[in-house]
């Protein structure tokens, strides 16, 4: 497309008439009231587009491990006046009357203008139509022509696409997206749903984001089908390499449950409104005290059972003087779980009771009545399975009366003893200086001490385990070619791709420099969440490489030898081998192993995986599939 004006071809037939005509279908309604309506819509579109009275709002997008702004989504208006003022009734009726790619192309000019005046240095969304994505006028060159003349790379603009169209050809929209991904663009699927479409979409463009439906988002607080349903998403998006952006976000309760979760990005009112002029930072009621915690290192290997004490319990129908005596008798007893027929149903704590009983004529008041009527009916009960930093995440978030109250443990449906908070905050506190001593203070993953404690205490205990030995290659070449600043955002930027592929059980370290330790508890899959991390990180690493540089496909830098040669982008080598106590004696025979793969995996170019295949067979151990088809 030339120009905005022969883009749009407001006179040519194949736009239906066009704009100029819409002038004879008002005339020609007048006498129809159901048709009135639409040509006055369709007359009132004409004249947004040709005076190009489109309003674009930024909404912020933030980041949950940083805590930063990551990217704006262009959000487009019609004038305040108009009845297309909002964005459902403006691009319904351009789709409606085929005035979606004119629309779509006014409101990406006057975004991009708009973005570059705001100084910006994150990414920019733009919401794109798959029908104008697969438009041989939009592959013309038309939005890579604005971008030039605003001097804006496009290794800085994700395409998002919209869920407003039933896709026909997915062939074709896969040699769409294919196409912009391999000039630069970074590929955005919006309100992500539990349709087979969209799960389709999701497998079959591999796109570098995936936006949450709004009504999973909004739900999470309290449905706990919502969240098995987002976990789910959450699980198959990382094995995909993809990162999840969480819409909606409008309360703390449910940033809270996003971040437990575990997803990458967030947006929505509680965070920042759509504005002209869009929040740079988190609002400081929200920043100060962020909900959760879920990004911090966790203790998920730990279950609460190891915290246990076997305590006294009581039924509903002792008396509530049989108590008093019971706590007057131990000074050190806090709280007594009530217990019907194997299940705990409540509790009694030492305070509330002795308070009650020391009022005026408390004990003639109180003296006859049962556990019953004065126990605590809502107590925190969890499950002997659920990891420690999970319970105190739940003990953290109750109201400040229940602080310290101890926490009832189950097995099954069945009582099986209490933790006092006391007891799990120690635990947590020197668990967590023990390992912000032996962690990577760049990564904060833990290094070689706990990565040989983990893996020694693993080849102790049945089964098998894989131990991953992950070398980042040409990362010399890049950190001597853009400063040791990039260099630290790229071992972040792979440490915390690490952490969000694994599942529960899993392990990583790092050893130092550009190496890192993977452990993955042997199931099936595990070798796609290996797939997932290279193709994650050949997706988000290029965000920190110059535009030129990307256009090239390699860098120019000093060997070792202080020679200048071209040094490709960077990739991952990775050696895997299948562990076992039967197998090697100790963590120095298994490291040794999985450094021979990795030295094997360094001899090709690009994302590779080797894996040992003399105790353990698989279908697949050549390159990462998406690294070979050049993605």
């Amino acid at each position: 497309m030339m120009s905005l004006v022969s883009s749009w071809r407001p006179v040519d037939n194949t736009m239906e008439g066009g704009g100029w005509r819409a002038t004879q279908r008002i005339a020609s309604a007048r006498h129809d009231p159901v048709a009135e309506p639409e040509a006055s819509l369709l007359a009132e579109l004409d004249r947004i587009i040709l005076k190009r009275e489109v309003r674009t709002l930024f909404q912020p997008i933030f980041d949950l491990r940083s805590k930063r702004v990551f990217g704006y989504e262009a959000l487009s208006r019609g004038p305040d006046a108009s009845p297309l003022r909002m964005p459902d009734q403006l691009f319904a009726t351009a789709r409606k009357h085929h005035r979606l790619f004119a629309l779509e192309y006014i409101c990406r000019e006057i975004a991009i203008g708009q973005f570059l005046q705001m100084d910006a240095r994150e990414w920019l969304f733009l919401n794109v139509d798959p029908l104008t994505l697969m438009d041989p006028g939009f592959r013309d060159g038309t939005t890579m022509k604005t971008l030039q003349r605003e001097d804006l790379s496009c290794s800085r603009v994700v395409i998002e696409l919209t869920e407003h169209t039933q896709i026909g050809d997915m062939e074709g929209l896969k040699k769409a997206v294919d196409h912009y991904r391999n000039i630069g663009f970074a590929i955005a699927l919006d309100d992500l749903s539990s349709g087979y479409s969209n799960l389709q979409l999701m497998a079959e463009l591999r796109p570098e984001y995936i936006k949450l439906d709004i009504y999973f988002t909004r739900q999470l607080a309290d449905d706990h089908v919502a969240r098995a349903f987002v976990r789910t998403i959450a699980n198959l998006a990382r094995h995909l390499g993809c990162a999840i952006i969480a819409e909606g976000i409008e309360s703390p309760e449910i940033l809270c449950e996003v971040e437990k979760l575990g997803l990458d990005f967030a947006q929505g009112y509680l965070l920042g409104e759509p504005s002209t002029n869009p929040n740079k930072h988190i609002p400081e009621n929200i920043a100060v005290d962020f909900p959760c915690s879920a990004n911090q290192n966790t203790v998920h290997t730990v279950n609460i059972s190891l915290l246990l004490h076997h305590a006294v319990t009581c039924t509903p129908e002792d008396s509530s003087e049989t108590l008093l005596q019971m706590f007057q008798k131990d000074t050190g007893l806090l709280a007594v779980p009530v217990v019907e027929n194997g299940r705990s149903i409540g509790m009694v704590r030492r305070e509330p009771l002795l308070r009650r009983f020391s009022i005026p004529f408390g004990h003639d008041l109180y003296a006859r009545k049962s556990v019953h009527d004065l126990m605590w009916k809502d107590p925190l009960i969890v499950s002997a399975d659920t990891p420690i930093e999970t319970v105190s995440a739940q003990v953290t978030r109750r109201p400040h009366e229940h602080m310290y109250a101890p926490v009832i443990v189950e097995s099954g449906h069945d009582y099986v003893g209490m933790v006092f908070v006391h007891d799990l905050l120690e635990y947590i506190t020197q668990h967590r200086i023990e390992q912000a001593m032996n962690a990577n203070p760049l990564t904060h993953l833990p290094g070689n001490i706990v990565i040989e404690q983990e893996v020694s205490q693993r080849l102790t205990m049945p089964g098998t385990f894989v131990l991953c030995y992950i070398d980042l290659d040409n990362f010399k070449a890049f950190n001597d070619r853009y400063s040791y600043n990039r260099g630290d955002a790229m071992l972040r930027m792979l440490a915390d791709i690490i952490k969000q592929t694994l599942s529960h059980g899993d392990f990583a370290g790092h050893i130092g420099g550009d190496d890192f330790i993977v452990i993955l508890e042997q199931r099936d899959g595990w070798e796609d969440a290996l797939h997932a991390i290279m193709h994650a990180f050949r997706n988000r690493s290029r965000t920190l490489y110059d535009p030129a540089d990307m256009e090239n496909g390699y860098i120019i830098s000093r060997n070792r030898s202080g020679e200048i040669r071209k040094f490709p982008l960077a990739s991952l080598s990775i050696g895997a081998v299948p562990c076992s106590h039967e197998r090697f004696p100790s963590h120095l025979e298994a490291a040794e192993v999985a450094s021979e793969l990795k030295c094997k995996a360094k001899k090709v170019d690009g994302n590779r995986l080797e894996i040992d295949r003399r105790m353990y067979q698989s279908t697949d151990s050549g390159p990462d599939p998406e690294s070979a088809r050049g993605r």
